[in-house]
């Protein structure tokens, strides 16, 4: 390490090292002591994990070795501030899965249980279907400062109650126990979540199915708004989704086949919408009217044909 370098004080270093890739911080990590230090703090302030897990070898072994250096480090539990771990399994079964996933999870569990600071917090664990429940991973964990939070692939995820076996995916608990989050995204999540009144108070984005867009919306400042999941939406759930106690201005139906009568029916209940996000499905478009997405006597005012801004 130069003379220079070693004269700079942390806080300069640590603006320098910000704007350095992850490969070249860890060669800065093997330079020297100081400077692991102050590399390994903004390395581990924002970590990505995406693994291919494929059915001849389902183990998430980096899920694992992160967990484990979380438990080993405690001076790491105060920088991690963003956590997103997706995991990437292939189709069919989730017996496989789930048994090589259980103790990776014990893990990662133990790890999130004294991760108190995270703001952050993505959980796409591709295992929707099979007999992971929510509690396995959240269960004791508390993030007084999230503000951000997203979970996919547990439960039973859009299957029907009478084609599986696969638990639901209770997450009610957790949202009542975390007021701070702003965004909540719950893309598996294909149930009714009972929150009382006062949960999410200050919940402005929402991504997930009509069901559970039907019972967070109501009573919360949701305005911008995802849906996913089948193209048919009934009358009452766009009715409770329009109880939000501020007005839906951004909506994005792009993960769902939209028909123009749905469109209709959304132009009678989300009349502020401004932003709007569609997929048409061809066979839609070949059988039906442009003339009838809209009803001319109920248009939706300010519609706006622009990308919308959803951060995710």
């Amino acid at each position: 390490m130069s003379s220079t370098a070693a004269q700079l004080p942390n806080e300069t270093l640590c603006t320098i090292f910000e704007h350095l890739t992850p490969g070249s911080l860890f060669a800065v990590l093997r330079t020297s002591q100081r400077f692991h230090l102050v590399a390994e703090r903004i390395l581990y302030a924002s970590i990505t994990i995406v693994e291919a897990l494929p059915r001849a070898a389902p183990t998430a072994h980096r899920t694992a070795r992160l967990a484990k250096t979380i438990i080993k480090r405690p001076y790491l539990h105060e920088i991690v501030r963003r956590l997103s771990i997706r995991w990437q399994t292939e189709t069919g079964p989730r017996d496989e899965y789930i048994s090589a996933a259980e103790p990776v999870l014990d893990l990662l569990h133990s790890a999130l249980q004294i991760l108190r600071h995270v703001e952050h917090l993505d959980l796409a664990l591709g295992l929707a279907g099979g007999t992971l429940d929510a509690r396995a991973i959240l269960d004791d964990c508390r993030f007084p400062a999230l503000n951000v939070f997203s979970l996919s692939g547990v439960g039973r995820g859009s299957m029907s109650p009478k084609l599986s076996n696969a638990p639901a995916a209770p997450i009610a608990w957790f949202l009542e126990a975390t007021p701070s989050i702003a965004q909540l995204r719950l893309l598996d999540c294909y149930e009714t979540l009972a929150l009382s009144p006062e949960a999410l108070p200050h919940l402005a984005v929402f991504r997930g199915s009509a069901i559970a867009a039907a019972s967070v919306l109501p009573g919360r400042p949701v305005q911008l708004l995802g849906l996913v999941g089948h193209e048919f939406i009934t009358e009452r759930d766009l009715q409770r989704i329009a109880q939000a106690s501020a007005p839906v201005r951004y909506l994005d139906l792009s993960m769902m086949s939209v028909t123009p009568i749905l469109l209709r029916d959304i132009s009678r209940h989300l009349r502020a919408v401004e932003v709007l996000k569609v997929k048409l499905a061809l066979r839609h478009t070949l059988h039906f009217a442009l003339s009838g997405i809209v009803s001319p006597t109920e248009p939706i005012p300010a519609l706006h044909a622009q990308p919308l801004p959803l951060r995710f």
